[in-house]
């Protein structure tokens, strides 16, 4: 199927092109985005809507409050930059085009599979990428030599803490991924050495293999909060897992255990947590002008709370509410804070609508984790939980959600969210093929 083929080509290439900062990655992405629906709905249209659709419909709707607003903004002349704006309501609609994709291809457990599998080669790539150019000295970005964050891994990222949000949610899937295969052992020992055995010659070990690649590569790009978002979303839903799954396994618990010592003691270790450390503890009010610039956001929010500046003005409008104690820049494109940024931008309206979504599908990954008897749902219930606290810790001092690729990737998860919930498993599908036979018989 060639929206499905789309969908996937969507998927890798997101990082590639410099994250799509510039306009032409928006572009190509919207293109793919509006191509592959296009398709699937033309294939869909003699058929009645699945029921994912159905289920997720207020979700849907409080994703597109966003596009909504700008487009207000842009009607009636109440936006500061009416052409950002009108990009903003294009964007919008792509990043809610692609959450319904999602949710429509990735409609079995081996669409699943493969989706996260793309994910996690796509992410291995960048870490890997980002770290040789470290280590080597080489220091080339996307098809040329970087001119900032020497020394730092940032694969095809233009910031290293971009690519630090990019990796971020891409670990959380991998480790729900994980989860969701744990080797649950029985029998004598000669059984459970057949199947260590097995587990050892699984993609479980290459999945694993990949985690830790991405781990050295979210190490080695130096970002503060990035490392510090990552880790504690690890702790923090491995708390919840342990308490919300049923039927759990004791390599449940070993794994969460041994993904944080193994990463922090040995992969740390080796590729400098200790030079994040150091980064953590030499921050200081002092040096950094993010406070500043986030308390002359709030206020510049203050001045329209309800619907904002303008989708996409921040630039252009931030710099009459500058105060004279931020001098490190002479001219701030993003906020470093999504929360207020969306704030002026957007308003109170918008925002309120965006934080529902996000938050229903926390509840929809909660709920996943303790009612869903699949593995595979439950580790995707843990992956949006994950996901969704890595970025919202992160999203504090940097603008993770402005940058294309981290966007659509945090779409993906909130769509994975529902997935979790609500997505019908192999199981489920071959029950209702039963009953079926049975009324037939009878």
């Amino acid at each position: 199927m060639l929206s499905w083929r789309l969908y996937q080509a969507l998927l890798f290439i997101l990082p590639l092109p410099l994250a799509g900062v510039h306009g032409w990655g928006w572009g190509l992405f919207a293109l793919l985005s509006f191509s592959s629906i296009a398709l699937l709905l033309q294939q869909l249209s003699t058929n009645n809507p699945p029921a994912i659709l159905r289920k997720s419909a207020l979700a849907i709707g409080l994703l597109l409050a966003a596009p909504l607003v700008a487009f207000i903004q842009w009607s009636f002349s109440l936006s500061s930059a009416p052409h950002e704006s009108y990009l903003d309501v294009i964007q919008g609609l792509t990043l809610v085009c692609f959450y319904i994709l999602t949710l429509l291809h990735l409609n079995s457990e081996q669409r699943i599979k493969r989706a996260i599998w793309l994910v996690i080669i796509a992410a291995a790539f960048q870490a890997l990428y980002g770290s040789i150019m470290v280590m080597t000295g080489l220091e080339w970005g996307f098809f040329g030599p970087k001119t900032s964050y020497l020394g730092k891994a940032t694969g095809t990222f233009v910031n290293r803490n971009h690519l630090a949000g990019y990796l971020e949610i891409s670990l959380a899937l991998g480790i729900g991924f994980l989860l969701a295969s744990t080797t649950r052992y029985s029998g004598d020992w000669q059984q459970k050495l057949r199947q260590f055995i097995e587990m050892l010659l699984s993609p479980k070990v290459i999945m694993r293999l990949l985690l830790a690649v991405m781990v050295i590569g979210l190490v080695m790009s130096r970002s503060r909060m990035g490392n510090t978002a990552f880790f504690a979303s690890l702790m923090i839903t491995g708390g919840l897992a342990l308490l919300l799954m049923k039927n759990k396994s004791a390599s449940t618990t070993i794994l969460l255990s041994s993904l944080l010592i193994i990463d922090i003691a040995i992969v740390g270790t080796f590729f400098g947590v200790e030079k994040v450390a150091e980064r953590i503890q030499g921050s200081s009010i002092e040096k950094e002008s993010r406070d500043e610039v986030t308390r002359d956001t709030f206020n510049m929010w203050l001045e329209n709370p309800i619907l904002g500046h303008g989708a996409g003005s921040y630039k252009y409008v931030f710099p009459n509410f500058k105060s004279d104690d931020v001098k490190l820049r002479t001219l701030y494109e993003y906020a470093h804070n999504d929360y207020l940024e969306f704030l002026a931008e957007y308003g109170a309206l918008a925002f309120v609508c965006l934080a529902l979504a996000v938050i229903l599908s926390f509840y929809w990954g909660l709920q996943a984790m303790r009612l869903r008897r699949n593995d595979l749902f439950k580790g995707l219930g843990f992956s949006t939980c994950m996901g969704i606290i890595a970025i919202a810790f992160h999203s504090t001092v940097d603008f993770n959600l402005q940058i294309p690729a981290n966007a659509f990737m945090f779409i993906f998860i909130l769509a994975i969210g529902c997935i979790a919930r609500w997505g019908p498993s192999s199981s489920t599908k071959n029950s209702g093929r039963s009953k079926r036979r049975r009324k037939r018989s009878a």
